[in-house]
Order: C-alpha cells, then structure tokens, then sequence
C-alpha cells in the first residue's frame, strides 16, 4: 500500500509539472509556429514583389486604352457603410479588454455564439507578425506597393498630373514616378508665324533625352505640352494660318514618334472670342490626328483657365476630342481687369462668397461639363507663391513676382528671425483665403525722419494645411485628379511630396497563402473545442453525481479510495477539467507561474496529509 501511494502522487505530481509546464510553454510553441509561418511567409512575399512591382499599379488602372476609354464615362456614386465590421472590431484594442473583462461575466453567454467565429490571440498575432513581415522582408520600399485611389465611381484611378519645366533639366530622373501617372514636358512654344517650335533647342533637348522613357519604365504617362500665350501670339496662330496650324502638328507627330511619347497637353492663354472658332477647329483637327495616326492609345489633356466668363474655353464642345480637363488652379491675382492682391490659389472660407477662388472655377466647369462626368475635370494647384511689393501709404501695388516654394522656404522662411534683413516679420495663415502668409518691411531708401513709410512686402504661398485643404475639396466635388505646377518647386522638401501620396494613394501588401491556412485551422479548431468542453462537462457532472451517490456506501468509499489508480485518475481529471474550464472563462489569463505554484504547493500539501492519515490508519488496531 505504501509502495503504491508513492507511486500515486509520484505521477500525479509528474502529470501536472507536465500539463503545466506545456501551458506555460504556449508561447514557445507558439513562437515556434510563428517561425514556421514566417518561413514560408517569407518566400511567398518573395515571389510576390516581384509581381506586385510591375503588376500592382495596372491591376488599377488597366491599359492605357481601358483608361483613356474610361476617361469619358462617369457611373453613380456608391453609397458609404461607417459601420464598423466585426473583424475591425476585434482588431480594436478597446473592444478587446472588454471581451476579455472578466468583471463581465453575463458578457460570455452572449458572446458564446459569435465566439466560434472570431479570431484567436495567436491568429491575429500571426497576422501581426505576418504584416511585419511584409513591410520589412528586405527593407523592401513601401512606396513600390502603392497605387493610385480611384474616383469617386471606382471605374479608374485618379489621375496625379504633374509639368516638369525644361528650365529644371534633368532633375526628372529624381520624380517619384510612383506616385504621379501622368507627367508632361514643358514646353512645344508656338511659333505663331510659321508653327515651329519658338524655343528649338529645347525640343531638341527633349528629343535627345531620356524623360518618356524614364516615366514609362515606371508605369507613369508621359506628355509634351503645347503652350501659345498671350493674344497676339494666339490671334495670329489661330487667324487664317492653316499653314502654321499644320507644321505645328506635323512637328508634333514626329517628336511624338521618335520619344514614344504618350500624347499632349495643350496649353493656350488669351484665346479670345474672335478666334473662338478657330480654336476649337484647331483642337479638333489635333486630336483627331493624333487619334488617326497614333491609335487610341495617344491621350489629349488641355488646360483651362481660372477666368473664362465669355465662356471661350466652351468644354461642353470640347469633350469629344479632349480626354481630361485640367483646371489651372493659380493666377487668381492675374483678372481680367489686371492684377489683384490675392492668393495664387484661393479658396473662400465662405461657401457662399461669390469672390473668384477654387470653388467657383470648378463649380464652372463642372456646370459646363455635366456633373455625372466631373471625374474628367484636374484641379491643378501651384508649388510656387506670389511676393507683393506696396506702397507703404497708399496701398498701391508697386511690384509682383512669383517664387517657387524652395525659394520661399530657403530665403525667406528659414531666414525670418533676420531682424535686419526682414524686420518686423510676421507669419500667418489666412483662413479666409486658405493660404499662408508671410509679411515683412523694406526700409531701403526710405527716410523715416522725412515721414517716408517703409514698403510693405506680403508673400502669399501654400503649404501642408492649406494644401490639405485643397485636396480634400477637390476630393468632396468628385474631380478626377490633381495637378502640381511645376515639379521640382519643392525641391529639398519632401512634405509636400509626402502630403500628395497620403491623399491620393492607398498601399496594397502582397497576400501569402499561408494566411489562409492558418485561419481555417484555427477556425476549425475552435468550431470542435466547443464539443469537446460539452462532453467533458457533461462527464464531470456525470462523475459528480455517481461518486456522491457512492459515497454513501462505507464499503464503496472505502474501496475507492484506497486504490491508487482510482485517486489518480480522478484528481487528473478534476485538475484538468479545471485548468479547462479556468483558461475558457479566462482565469488564468497572464496567470501561469501563480498558476503552477499554487497547484504544485496544494498537490505536495494533499500528498503530505495522505501519509499523516495512512500513518494514522495504519496504526489502528
């Protein structure tokens, strides 16, 4: 008998150390798995970049013919659920500790149905470490998974459109390609006489140069801007020129077949309503021989003023031969009356102000347009800012200028605290307008003790707020895209860089398989837990309810316990069934060293006070 209860506890006591030390060696075994996981994860986000690389952005965008086609069609809106889904959810960290929150006990019966369904803890730290994974699986750029958002339709992506100036060089080859699809080389400068390029060795800089192809190597559009500024310039373009208006597009097509470009851009300031007519002929006859020749695949962008009350630029008749409007988004301080102290790019705090700003040259064009096709439409907005020089007493503008944003940041604001150089600097953001504000005084020339006034010197430029603003209004009125003039302003920067691909990209992450796998298993093996908690319970009461009946019997309760196998068995039981139904409920949780010591001290104090009563027994005569 004694032989027989050392036996006993001896493996009881192995039994537990072993249940337990497996309980607590969870997260080793978990972290194995993980292991194994990360393994294979790791050679499928492998293969996939690859294909992601060269294949993400046109799983959006599709061909250049599908886009273009796409271009001219417009579908309702679909509706928005802010209701959050379970899965976002269980992702919360709130609504977590409040599954978890054993203060809540009546929670678990109504949680038990949705119970089988939800991830486990090692499911959604597999997923956890599986995205870590993903994001730095050799240092592998995030920004070669991003693609453009797509309208407000879902029928293409937005367009990102950006004109890089010849004047910047070669500072293309540093573009973030994957970021704009659509970036055009400034510029074809008519020569209104005779057609040809007014600025030729420009054009033969772009021909010599590698820019359509160092876009199209990264899935990026690459245009030629065909710009005509001025009246004088237009009128005699477009007045019974046919000559002119043909070398011109000749000179196009073949620059536009020796750099494989994708199409153009084009550019006209100060048509008027003589040569209304004419221009609309002439864009006809440009696109329908870029189309004749070049195939459909060729894309026509035209650029439309700020100011258009005569209605010149007549887009309604201009839609069947132009794929995308871009709106110049700037030169609010350049009226039809001459200039004004405003903002380049102003946008109204006031929904209901009638003064010139963003607002009211998009609603314009979208009126003119239809609002169903109002993805067409590209606001394009400025990297650069206006200086204004007036006349300390009077108010009179006595000089203008533009700067890039670079200037403004280097010479200007990083230099403000300069007390000679800009004394009596101020900063500022005007929410009026939606612009920042940076004014100083000039005392050059100026005699303070003869009553001279200083000059006052105010910039107007944008910047992260004010640009957010932007775009987020140009979102809210369902445009197609958004423009930047010119590249390589902000040159030195990389907020405003950031900014755009925030607002107008989304990342898409290779998926892995084993993802897969892994959810379903455990899916599983939650779904059967269920029945095999149910039979242990219904065992235990079973138990229960036998073993009291027995103890009645003196004989019985005798014979029960003084067999070894039989104490065994049922305190391994008892003890498991514990452990199970402790761990469900969560008991446990974050408990397992406390866990392991209190059973380990009960089950050697149990052992303790057996032998102190088989002592006893034995010496009963």
């Amino acid at each position: 008998m004694k032989y027989s209860n050392t036996v006993f506890y001896f493996c009881f006591f192995l039994f537990v150390s072993f249940f337990l030390f497996a309980g607590s060696q969870r997260a080793e075994a978990q972290g194995f798995i993980q292991n194994k996981i990360k393994s294979k994860s790791r050679a499928v986000v492998h293969s996939s970049v690859g294909k992601v690389k060269s294949g993400a952005r046109m799983k959006v965008s599709g061909s250049k013919r599908a886009m273009k086609n796409s271009l001219k069609g417009g579908r309702p809106g679909k509706d928005f659920d802010p209701r959050p889904t379970l899965d976002e959810l269980i992702e919360d960290k709130d609504s977590k500790e409040s599954i978890y929150d054993n203060s809540n006990k009546s929670r678990y019966m109504e949680l038990f149905g949705e119970w089988q369904d939800m991830p486990s803890d090692a499911e959604m730290l597999m997923r956890a470490k599986l995205q870590y994974i993903k994001d730095s699986i050799n240092n592998i750029d995030r920004g070669a998974f991003r693609v453009t958002k797509n309208i407000w339709d879902d029928s293409r992506p937005m367009v990102i459109f950006g004109w890089h100036p010849h004047w910047m060089g070669e500072i293309y080859r540093g573009y973030d390609y994957q970021l704009f699809n659509v970036v055009s080389y400034y510029s074809y400068d008519i020569n209104p006489d005779n057609g040809a390029p007014q600025n030729s060795d420009v054009m033969a800089g772009f021909l010599a140069s590698d820019f359509v192809k160092t876009a199209n190597d990264k899935g990026c559009s690459a245009l030629l801007s065909i710009t005509c500024h001025g009246e004088d310039n237009v009128m005699r373009f477009l007045s019974n020129n046919v000559p002119a208006q043909q070398r011109m597009v000749d000179s196009i097509l073949y620059i536009l077949d020796s750099t494989n470009a994708d199409g153009v851009e084009i550019n006209f300031e100060g048509v008027n309503s003589a040569v209304k007519d004419e221009f609309f002929k002439f864009v006809r006859i440009l696109s329908t021989t870029l189309t004749s020749v070049r195939g459909d695949t060729s894309f026509v962008f035209m650029s439309v003023p700020t100011y258009d009350p005569n209605n010149i630029y007549d887009i309604s008749k201009l839609q069947d031969f132009v794929d995308v409007f871009i709106v110049k988004g700037f030169n609010f301080h350049q009226t039809p009356d001459g200039l004004k102290k405003v903002p380049a790019a102003p946008l109204n705090y006031s929904t209901i102000s009638t003064a010139p700003d963003l607002r009211t040259a998009v609603d314009k064009y979208i009126a003119d347009l239809g609002p169903i096709y109002s993805a067409r439409l590209v606001l394009a907005l400025p990297y650069f800012g206006t200086r204004w020089v007036n006349d300390g007493i009077t108010d009179d503008i006595l000089d203008m200028n533009t700067l890039s944003y670079g200037d403004i940041q280097f010479e200007y604001l990083m230099q403000k605290d300069d007390i000679y150089k800009f004394p009596g600097a101020k900063m500022g953001f005007d929410s009026a307008k939606t612009c920042y504000t940076f004014s100083y005084l000039d005392y050059t020339g100026i005699d303070t003790a003869l009553g001279d006034a200083p000059v006052e010197i105010t910039i107007y430029y944008d910047d992260s707020l004010s640009l957010l603003k932007k775009y987020r209004f140009l979102m809210d009125a369902r445009l197609g895209g958004v423009g930047i003039q010119f590249l390589g302003s902000d040159s030195g920067f990389d907020h405003l860089e950031q900014l755009l691909s925030d607002e107008f990209t989304d990342m898409v992450l290779p998926e892995a398989d084993v993802m897969k796998d892994v959810n379903e298993k455990t899916k599983t093996t939650r779904h059967n837990s269920i029945y095999i908690l149910a039979v242990l319970l219904y065992l235990s009461i079973f138990m229960a309810i036998g073993l009291c009946a027995a103890l009645f019997n003196r004989e019985t309760r005798q014979a029960l316990f003084d067999n070894a196998k039989f104490r065994m068995l049922y305190m391994a039981f008892f003890t498991l069934l514990m452990l199970l139904i402790g761990g469900y409920l969560g008991l446990f949780k974050s408990a397992t060293i406390p866990l392991l010591v209190g059973i380990v001290f009960g089950g050697v104090m149990s052992w303790i006070g057996w032998k102190m009563l088989s002592k006893r027994k034995s010496l009963t005569p």
